[in-house]
C-alpha cells in the first residue's frame, strides 16, 4: 500500500488536446509519464479550441477560476508541486495568474515554455510572469541556446533547465531505403504562408525550371481560406506534381514520412520554437532542409540549416539538384539525419528525467542518482 505521506500531491494544469497542436500535445505526453509515477490532479484548461474573442476568453477564465480554485483547496496536503505549459500572446496572463496563486499556496512551482515570441521580442508581461512565479520556480526551454536567452532576458527566472522535444520522437530502428523516380519533397504542418506554404510552391516551380524530376508532397491542415485556396490552386497548376494529404496522424503520418525523400521547413513564424515535424522527419531517416529559427539550429545537421537573412530557394537548390540525381548522397544524408535523430533523442533522456524527477520525485530505483536541476547559466 502506497504511502499517502510520501507520495506528492501534482497539480498539472493547460492545454490538453482537442485541439491537438505542439504545446497540448507535449503537455498530454508529460502527464501520461507523470501518471506512470502516481497519483496526477489534472486542471485542463482547453475550452476545446483554439481562437479568441470574448467566448473564448470566458471559457479560458473560467476553467483558470477552477484551477485556482483546486491549487486552494490543496493548501495544506504536503509535498504539493504544479506543472504548466505557459501560454502566449494574452494566454501570458492565465499563465501568470496561476503560477502566482501556486505560488502563495506553497507549491514547487514548473513552468515549461514551447514558444520564441517572448525571447525574439522581450515582453513585459513575460518580465510579469518570472516575477510572480518567483526565483524559486523552475523555467523548462527547449534547448540551451534558449535557456540561456531566456534567463539573459528575465533576470527573476533564476532556475532553468532544457528538456528537448526529441525525447517523444523515438527513431525508427533502420534508416529509410532510397527510391527511384522523382525526388519528392514532404512538408507537414499547419498549412500557411508563415510555414512557408507559398515558398514551397515557388522552390518546385525553381526545380521544374531546370528540368528536376520532382513532386510535392503535403499534409496537415490549411489554416484558412486563403490557404486552403493556395493549395488547391497548387493542385491545379503542377499538373500531378503535387500530391495533398490532408491531415494525418498515427499510421498514415508514419506512412508520410516513408513515402518522402527530402523534408523541406521555409518557416517565417515569429513563434516557431522546437517544431516536432523536423524530429519526426530525421526519425524516420528524412533528411531536412529548414530556417534557422528557434531551437531548429542546434537540432539539425547544418548542411541542412538556412541563415534567416538568405533566400530559401537559393539556399536549398544545390542539395536538391544533388540529391535528384545521386541517390547515394541522399542515402547518406538519410543516415546522418537518422543518427542525429538517435542521438537527441538519448540526450533528451536525461532531461525528462530530471524533469519529472522535480515534478514528481526520483523513481525508488534511482533516487541515489537523480539528475539535479541546473541553476541560473553564468
Amino acid at each position: 500500500m502506497t504511502d499517502r505521506r510520501n507520495t506528492p500531491h501534482i497539480v498539472v494544469s493547460g492545454r490538453l488536446p482537442p485541439p491537438m497542436d505542439g504545446m497540448s500535445r507535449v503537455t498530454a505526453l508529460v502527464l501520461d509519464r507523470l501518471r506512470d509515477r502516481g497519483p496526477v490532479e489534472v486542471a485542463d484548461l482547453s475550452p476545446g479550441w483554439n481562437g479568441g474573442g470574448l467566448r473564448y476568453h470566458a471559457a479560458k477564465a473560467m476553467r483558470v477560476l477552477l484551477a485556482g480554485l483546486r491549487l486552494a483547496a490543496g493548501a495544506t496536503i504536503p509535498g504539493r508541486r504544479f506543472y504548466m505549459p505557459v501560454d502566449s500572446g494574452l494566454g501570458i496572463f492565465y499563465t501568470a495568474a496561476l503560477a502566482g496563486a501556486a505560488r502563495l499556496f506553497g507549491y514547487e512551482r514548473t513552468l515549461h515554455h514551447h514558444s520564441f515570441a517572448t525571447i525574439s521580442r522581450p515582453t513585459w508581461r513575460m518580465s510579469l510572469l518570472t516575477r510572480l512565479a518567483g526565483t524559486d520556480c523552475m523555467h523548462v526551454l527547449l534547448c540551451p541556446a534558449m535557456q540561456a536567452r531566456f534567463q539573459a532576458l528575465y533576470p527573476a527566472a533564476k532556475t532553468a533547465m532544457s528538456v528537448s522535444n526529441a525525447i517523444f520522437t523515438p527513431p525508427v530502428p533502420r534508416p529509410r531505403h532510397g527510391k527511384s523516380g522523382p525526388l519528392r519533397i514532404g512538408h507537414l504542418s499547419n498549412l500557411c504562408a508563415d510555414k512557408g506554404l507559398d515558398t514551397l510552391f515557388t522552390l518546385l516551380r525553381a526545380l521544374r525550371s531546370e528540368g528536376v524530376d520532382v513532386k510535392l508532397v503535403l499534409a496537415g491542415p490549411g489554416l484558412g481560406r486563403m490557404d486552403n485556396a493556395l493549395v488547391a490552386a497548387g493542385l491545379a497548376a503542377f499538373d500531378g506534381d503535387v500530391e495533398y494529404h490532408g491531415p494525418v496522424d498515427g499510421d498514415a503520418k508514419a506512412a508520410f514520412y516513408r513515402d518522402i525523400d527530402v523534408f523541406v521547413f521555409p518557416t517565417r513564424y515569429r513563434n516557431e520554437a522546437q517544431p516536432l515535424v523536423l524530429f519526426e522527419a530525421m526519425a524516420a531517416g528524412v533528411p531536412v532542409l529548414a530556417y534557422d529559427r528557434g531551437c531548429i539550429g542546434s537540432d539539425i545537421p547544418r548542411p541542412g540549416l538556412v541563415p534567416q537573412e538568405r533566400d530559401f530557394i537559393q539556399a536549398v537548390l544545390p542539395a536538391l539538384r544533388l540529391w535528384a540525381k545521386d541517390r547515394d548522397a541522399l542515402a547518406l544524408a538519410s543516415e546522418q539525419a537518422h543518427a542525429r535523430a538517435r542521438a537527441a533523442h538519448e540526450a533528451g533522456h536525461s532531461g525528462m528525467d530530471a524533469l519529472l524527477d522535480r515534478i514528481a520525485g526520483p523513481l525508488p530505483e534511482a533516487a541515489g542518482t537523480a539528475v539535479r536541476p541546473k541553476r541560473a547559466m553564468g
